[in-house]
């Protein structure tokens, strides 16, 4: 009598797979993390500064345009201050009140354009960082501001300092009045100047 096969010989199902606890196999076959971009911000301190030059560019054109239009009164016709101060002499001459206002011109002309390339300077840079002004950009912008700032402060002081020397000429008392008054602004101008340049190095 023969033997009944083995059933566990014959077998030909396939074998379970064996289990991988390998754990760094495991990490390998996942994907890669991808880090979040940092998003860079706005530093308020800077903004608020660019916001204040803004305002100073604003104010320097408004009162440029109004002292460039003394042009037309030194190209126009001036009485002489010889006719003003009879019969004692004037303490300027006509030739030397239109060179204080030629100069006074030429000082706003030059404030105008001075805001100006700063203003457009300004846009440019903001532009180029796409709008974010950090505390990096704010370091490197404050050097050509502080440049800017000092420069339009001193044309504007030297302008209404000969603008007033000009009026000396046809109100003697008002004029020396302005001068004054124009000389302290100089003064605390270059004090100014000097402090912001000394903070900011």
């Amino acid at each position: 009598m023969s033997a009944a096969p083995s059933i566990a010989s014959n077998s030909t199902a396939p074998a379970p797979a064996a289990v991988n606890n390998n754990p760094l196999a495991a990490a390998a076959q996942q994907p890669p993390l991808r880090p979040h971009p940092i998003t860079r911000q706005s530093d308020p301190l800077v903004q608020q500064s660019v916001e204040d030059f803004e305002r100073f560019i604003s104010f320097i054109f408004s009162i440029s345009i109004f002292g460039a239009s003394t042009f037309a009164i030194i190209a126009g016709q001036m009485a002489d201050p010889v006719d003003i101060w009879k019969p004692d002499p004037p303490p300027f001459s006509l030739a030397t009140v239109r060179t204080f206002l030629g100069i006074a011109w030429l000082c706003f002309v030059l404030s105008l354009a001075v805001a100006g390339y700063s203003s457009s300077l300004l846009s440019l840079s903001r532009q180029s960082v796409g709008g974010v002004v950090d505390k990096d950009w704010g370091r490197a912008w404050d050097r050509f501001g502080l440049a800017a700032s000092v420069v339009l402060y001193l044309l504007s002081a030297v302008a209404f300092l000969f603008l007033s020397l000009s009026l000396v000429a046809y109100a003697g008392p008002v004029g020396w009045v302005a001068v004054g008054f124009t000389s302290l602004a100089l003064l605390f101008v270059l004090a100014l100047s000097g402090y912001q340049i000394s903070k900011a190095s």
